[in-house]
Order: structure tokens, then C-alpha cells, then sequence
């Protein structure tokens, strides 16, 4: 074990993690630990995805004196100037949530969100009341990124333009310029859309309409995992970049009908890799927002080996875990900790054993 790592992690084990972490880790373990989400910089590789652990200010709050480098608001569904919302029926609240284990995770370590909800449930006019409230903690050393769905046709419809780009000027003067967006796997509950050529266009065709309109804005779609195998989610991708996307978010949990919840977890981060692996392959310069199944140091490690630029953490920030976290303050300290400075298995101690320091 490096004693330097040791005397470190015991030190952050019973206080705040402080503003320059990174800095620390720098002069005191000689590892650079900042990151990227496509050109803007990162002062580490975590961010917390959208969810619901970022519904509110006091959330944001949180995650940023936690340490996160970042957030992503949980995702809003797009109106056009009238209030018309063709996506509405994911604007919902869920009626279960569960957390549920791997059949090897004995001690239930690694927790997985089973649950019906979707997307924010706030009208636009209330999401950006609360989206301008965050704006104002976005920082140098803390960005927060916007998410949304809008309008998705099938083949032959016309895209409703409106609401995709009404919503995303709203968000845009709020002063928003990232903007992820969430092709959310309950979209699997529409099996009418479900065709690979109506996936494609939509791959192709919104991130290129935002980009039009906004000249300045950072886009990134979210990767649906679906059934039609790896090559296919190859095609997600290039229909990405050919739209002008600044790179994608890989992936979106699997969606199982026969429960009616998408799984995450071990096989989500299994999958996940073999398509960051192979789009970085393909892609070296292509930024990759890797996220599923991440609960320890080493699964970020692999995720940035892999050709991740970047970490986004939810399941393990929101499940029940049934063997406690050793720092005794609130859950995203608590995960922070344990990802960043876990002296056997933290992503700075992988990172040690990398460099043979270690």
C-alpha cells in the first residue's frame, strides 16, 4: 500500500473533501486526475448522471462540496412556445422503486434501481426555475449540464421541431451550453418506434438540428442498449458523429419488458465496456461519457482505460446497500470517498498501480 495514499485517504476519511482535492493529489501522490467532457475540462473524471439525485438545489449543492467535478440535471421533457408536450407520458412519477443485487453481490455492495418513473415530472416553466437556481453554483471547477427529451417520430413523421429547439433556447438563455440527450430506455415501451431505421434518423437528425440552431452548444445523445446487437450500436454512434454530436453518453441501462424497468449493474458495465472499447477504436478523438454499473475504483479505471473521457455515477449513489460506507457523513461524500481515495481499491490507488508506484 503507498503511504502517501494511506495517510491521505485517512485524513479526507473524517473531513470534507477540499476545494483543491485534485491539487493535492498532484503535489502529494504525483497523479493528474483531471478529465474532460469534451472540450471543457474537468478538475476529476466524476460526475452524477441525471436522476433522481438531481432534482433539487440542495442536491446540486451536495454533489458539488462532495467533489464531483459535475452534474447532469435529471432530464426535462420539451414543450414548444404553446405548452405542447408529445412526450408527456414520461413526464411521470414512478409507482415502485426497488433496489435489487447481482446473484454474486452476497453483501450487497453494488445496489441496482429497479423503478417505473421517467423523466422530470415540472412543466418547462417550473424546470427552469429550477435549472436557473443551479446555474448560478456553475463554476470553473463544477459544471452542470442540461438534459432533454423532445418529440421523436416515427419514419415517416415529420419531426416537431418546436419543441426540441423552443426547449433548448429556454435552457440556452438560462446559460446552458451542454446539453445531453436522453434517448431514455423506457423508449422501448413504444415498440411502434422501435425500427432501426427510425432510431437512425433520430441519431442523425436532432443532434444536427440543435447544433444548426445553436452555433455555440456542446451536444451529447445518449447510446440506447438495445437488441440489435453490437454493430448496430456502432451505427447509434456514427449516426451521431456524422450529425455533428460532440461525442455520445455510453449507455443507457437495458430495458427488460417483462419487468417493466431497465437493469443496470454488472452486465450494463460489461456491455458498456465492449462499446467504449470499440467506438474509441474506431473513434480515438471522439468524446465518450462512460456510465453503468460503476461502484468501486477499479470500474472507473477500467472505463477510462477503455477510452472514457469521463465517469457518471447514479445507482450507486441511490440504492440501498446493505454493508455500510466507512465515512459517516451523506451519501455523496460517502461515494465520492470510496470511489476516489479507497486505499485498496479507489481509483487513485488503481491509478498508483498503473504508474508500478504501488
Amino acid at each position: 500500500m503507498n503511504e502517501k495514499l494511506q495517510r491521505l485517504s485517512r485524513e479526507l476519511l473524517f473531513s470534507d473533501i477540499p476545494y483543491n482535492f485534485s491539487t493535492i493529489v498532484k503535489d502529494e501522490l504525483g497523479l493528474d486526475i483531471t478529465a474532460e467532457y469534451g472540450k471543457i475540462k474537468l478538475k476529476n473524471p466524476l460526475l452524477v448522471a441525471p436522476g433522481q439525485m438531481t432534482v433539487s438545489l440542495s442536491q446540486i449543492l451536495k454533489i458539488k462540496k462532495a467533489g464531483f467535478a459535475g452534474c447532469v440535471l435529471k432530464s426535462v421533457v420539451a414543450e414548444d412556445e404553446n405548452g405542447n408536450c408529445s412526450m408527456i407520458k414520461y413526464r411521470r412519477k414512478p409507482t415502485f422503486v426497488e433496489t435489487v443485487y447481482d446473484e454474486d453481490d452476497t453483501e450487497g455492495e453494488f445496489p441496482i434501481i429497479h423503478w417505473d418513473g421517467g423523466l422530470d415530472t415540472r412543466n418547462l416553466d417550473q424546470y427552469c426555475d429550477f435549472a436557473v437556481s443551479c446555474w448560478k453554483h456553475m463554476s470553473p471547477d463544477f459544471i452542470i449540464i442540461a438534459s432533454l427529451l423532445g418529440h421523436l417520430p416515427s419514419y415517416q413523421e415529420p419531426l416537431n421541431e418546436n419543441e426540441w429547439l423552443y426547449t433548448t433556447k429556454r435552457l440556452y438563455d438560462a446559460g446552458y451550453r451542454i446539453f445531453e440527450i436522453d434517448f431514455c430506455p423506457f423508449l422501448r415501451e413504444q415498440n411502434q418506434l422501435m425500427n432501426q431505421k427510425t432510431i437512425l434518423r433520430w441519431y442523425r437528425c436532432i443532434p444536427e438540428m440543435m447544433k444548426t440552431r445553436f452555433k455555440d452548444i456542446l451536444v451529447f445523445p445518449k447510446i440506447m442498449n438495445l437488441d440489435y446487437g453490437t454493430e448496430f450500436q456502432m451505427k447509434m454512434v456514427e449516426s451521431s458523429i456524422k450529425a455533428g454530436a460532440d461525442g455520445v453518453v455510453i449507455a443507457n441501462r437495458i430495458y427488460i419488458s417483462e419487468i417493466g424497468s431497465a437493469h443496470g449493474g454488472k452486465q450494463l458495465r460489461q456491455r458498456n465496456l465492449i462499446q467504449i472499447k470499440k467506438v474509441h477504436k474506431m473513434h480515438p478523438d471522439y468524446t465518450i461519457s462512460a456510465t453503468g454499473g460503476v461502484y468501486r475504483g477499479s470500474h472507473m479505471l477500467d472505463y477510462i482505460q477503455a477510452g472514457a473521457q469521463n465517469i457518471q455515477i447514479l445507482s450507486f449513489l441511490m440504492g440501498k446497500l446493505k454493508k455500510p460506507l466507512e465515512k459517516k457523513t451523506d451519501r455523496f461524500q460517502q461515494v465520492f470517498y470510496k470511489l476516489m481515495l479507497d486505499p485498496e481499491d479507489g481509483y487513485l490507488a488503481g491509478l498508483l498501480k498503473t504508474e508500478g508506484k504501488i
